[in-house]
């Protein structure tokens, strides 16, 4: 995995606006900065860049992730839609504790005040990925207990170019990509677009309605800059996002019975399931630089909306409640048999179904700015960053519930709409951080301090307030054993905000790690340990994850908690002879995350006692990887994943299981001159069908089936 290139991160991140003085671009705003430069510091980080993007050609991120050490994800609809990411154990629940970025700006609907990322970045467009964990996340809020995702888009080209990709693939997969763009010596401008589709390859009982889904992305990207060879260099860039997306998603998953027979079916009562949504980005950022000092200034306004059409009560009961009945025979009080719950289930018995428009809109602005400064002082040289950015962000909520008569032959008939749920909520943030690494002789210790300032008010059904104040300190530090070996430790404090309940506390841990990186010759091999001391594990409820029933948007504090755990990656390209390589790899991330009290809040967490595992985390998770690379322009590649059995709740009870399975994809490539290139790729080789998920809801999920695709691409 030649490309997948590991770096090692510090507080600071002033190394990413170093200049090139050939390019001067901030059409891509990284964070981590060169390979070189990263090497040198202290701290853990991994980047992600298009060559290896290319290999598989995957468009679900989290299959993307699934090589980096330290991230672990919750499967859902099987294609990385509304992705559930953590970072060395924390809450994956719609990635919800991690800060999420594209372009160094937050990227999640609402990030203070309603965090779940239900949009996420099309990763069919994305040029690059960053992932930052330890003490490099400090400077990267406001989540800063696990790490940081940033996501980074095409770039403008420096010469006229662009590139077309056609796919098509199982289930009338269709993927049409296409981007052009230009550089002159003071402009520049990219135009990006793809369009995304497929029918899914789940079927609906007592219907033929598709499963899958419909994605349309729009980007484009202007640039002014002062002549390149100025002593003070200016460059303003302009960046517009749109994109559109319909998706036949639903939160009722299979019972055990259902699961068994046909993995892959739906109940018919989920026919009318359905997520639209529309996303519009405008960001408009300022660099200036002159001599060693960079100043870059980013504005940004988002708007998101959506409405996700879903079932939400079945018979008058809920769903966890529908699948627990049909599956053991514990009941409630609306549907009280077992025999009842599966008729309902399988169309052939009348009842009510409530189905909810999950319909919210979301806005989010603010404005960043980063101060970068190198100077030296004998021998010690100075990498120093400050950092400010004032936000606003906010999610209004309006939910009308429809009810729809199920007959006996699964067929849906519209009743009635009741009046909407009404609730807004808003965010108010002032966050700014200073650090700096300080580099003398083998030696990198990088100090940081991170405050962050906000107010969460919610209004509506239920109003409450939140206001927290919170300053947190960093340290980390690298030392050069010798050319190859490289050692660093990082400690560092870390915060997630308390969501908008009023009365919940923010979630704080202590973190710290330690590790080594080894380089010589074509092999590369990290390994690091990590230990998170949580003094409160905060969880929120949603309707896509939690143990029972809640109140969606109230936080439970579930106190003292430990999440320690080992990562490690190889990496080493063996060339067989002059024509032939086989770069090869392995990721592994080892974490035991446990509850240190115990608890029942009933809802969000469920019954929890001391010692219990963090439910949907896997102990172990493993990637093996080897290709074949020829100087004729013939490449393939495999990558094995596995992943370790675990529970969807603390408890573990009846049917809370989630099995261990392994997943095998292959890819192979033929670059037929240096503009054409044609490639095929198979997921999920052996079409294993395992229990991935049990969440939303409590039904059984599997992995996406076997598919296969073809593709061809022209660059020029």
């Amino acid at each position: 995995m030649k490309n997948l290139i590991v770096m090692s991160l510090a507080l600071s991140a002033a190394s990413a606006y170093a200049a090139d003085d050939a390019s001067h671009s901030l059409s891509a705003v990284t964070i981590i900065g060169s390979e070189e430069k990263a090497q040198q510091v202290a701290g853990s980080a991994h980047v992600i860049d298009a060559e290896e993007l290319a290999k598989f050609e995957y468009t679900d991120i989290q299959k993307i992730l699934a090589g980096v050490p330290g991230v672990t994800f919750r499967n859902e609809e099987g294609y990385g839609l509304r992705p559930n990411i953590s970072i060395r154990g924390t809450r994956d629940d719609r990635s919800g504790k991690i800060t999420l970025m594209e372009d160094s700006v937050l990227i999640a609907p609402a990030p203070y005040s309603a965090s779940s990322a239900y949009y996420f970045p099309t990763a069919g467009r994305i040029n690059g990925v960053e992932v930052m964990k330890g003490a490099s996340a400090i400077k990267n809020g406001p989540y800063t207990v696990g790490g940081a995702l940033n996501l980074l888009s095409t770039p403008i080209p420096e010469t006229f170019g662009g590139k077309v990709n056609l796919e098509y693939g199982a289930n009338n997969m269709i993927r049409n990509y296409a981007t052009v763009g230009d550089s002159k010596q003071n402009y520049g401008w990219m135009i990006e677009g793809q369009k995304h589709q497929v029918d899914g390859f789940d079927k609906i009982q007592n219907a033929d309605n598709d499963t899958g889904f419909k994605k349309d992305d729009v980007m484009a990207k202007f640039r002014v800059n002062s002549d390149r060879s100025s002593d003070v260099y200016h460059q303003l860039d302009l960046k517009i996002q749109h994109s559109t997306e319909m998706s036949d998603q639903t939160y009722v998953g299979l019972t055990e019975a259902d699961f068994k027979n046909d993995a892959h079916s739906r109940y018919g009562l989920t026919q009318q399931d359905e997520m639209n949504n529309e996303h519009n980005e405008v960001t408009l950022s300022h660099l200036v630089e002159f001599g060693s000092t960079q100043i870059t200034t980013t504005g940004y306004f988002i708007e998101f909306e959506r409405d996700w059409f879903k079932v939400d009560k079945i018979g008058g009961d809920g769903i966890n409640n529908v699948i627990d009945c049909a599956n053991t025979g514990n009941c409630g009080s609306n549907i009280t048999t077992q025999t009842d719950a599966i008729a309902i289930l399988h169309g052939e018995q009348a009842a009510a179904i409530k189905i909810k428009h999950n319909n919210r809109s979301y806005e989010s602005k603010g404005i960043q700015t980063r101060i970068a400064h190198q100077l030296s002082a004998g021998d010690i040289d100075h990498n120093i960053e400050f950092g400010a950015r004032y936000h606003e962000d906010q999610e209004d909520r309006s939910q009308p519930t429809e009810t729809w008569q199920q007959d006996v032959n699964g067929n849906l008939t519209y009743d009635s709409i009741g009046a909407p749920d009404k609730r807004l909520t808003k965010a108010t943030a002032w966050s700014a951080y200073f650090s700096d690494d300080i580099q003398f002789g083998d030696w990198v210790v990088s100090p940081g301090v991170r405050h962050e300032s906000y107010e969460i008010k919610r209004k509506g059904s239920d109003s409450k307030e939140t206001e927290q104040n919170v300053t947190l300190l960093g340290l980390g530090a690298s030392y050069k054993v010798n050319e190859q070996l490289i050692v660093f430790a990082g400690m560092h404090e870390g915060h997630s905000p308390s969501p908008n309940d009023g009365a919940s506390d923010p979630e704080e841990a202590l973190n710290s790690e330690l590790g080594m990186r080894f380089i010589n010759q074509g092999f590369y091999a990290e390994t690091t340990a990590f230990y998170s001391d949580y003094s409160n594990l905060l969880g929120t409820c949603t309707a896509s994850g939690g143990a029972g029933e809640c109140s969606i948007g109230d936080a439970s504090n579930a106190g003292e908690a430990t999440v320690q755990g080992l990562e490690l990656l190889v990496n080493y390209d063996h060339n067989l002879n002059q024509a032939l390589t086989v770069p090869m790899g392995i990721t592994y991330t080892y974490t035991d995350a446990k509850f240190d009290t115990s608890f029942d809040d009933g809802g969000v967490w469920g019954e929890v006692d001391k010692g219990d595992k963090m439910p949907s985390l896997a102990d172990q998770q493993v990637q093996l990887r080897i290709g074949l690379n020829h100087v004729s322009g013939f490449s393939a590649d495999m990558n094995v994943s596995y992943y370790s059995d675990t529970c969807s709740t603390a408890a573990c009870g009846i049917n809370e299981d989630i099995d261990a399975y392994t997943v095998v994809d292959l890819a192979g490539r033929y670059q037929i001159n240096q503009q054409a290139r044609v490639y095929a790729a198979v997921e999920n080789v052996f079409d294993s069908e395992d229990v991935v998920a049990r969440a939303p809801k409590n039904g059984a999920r599997a992995q996406k089936p076997l598919t296969a695709m073809v593709g061809v691409s022209y660059s020029f």
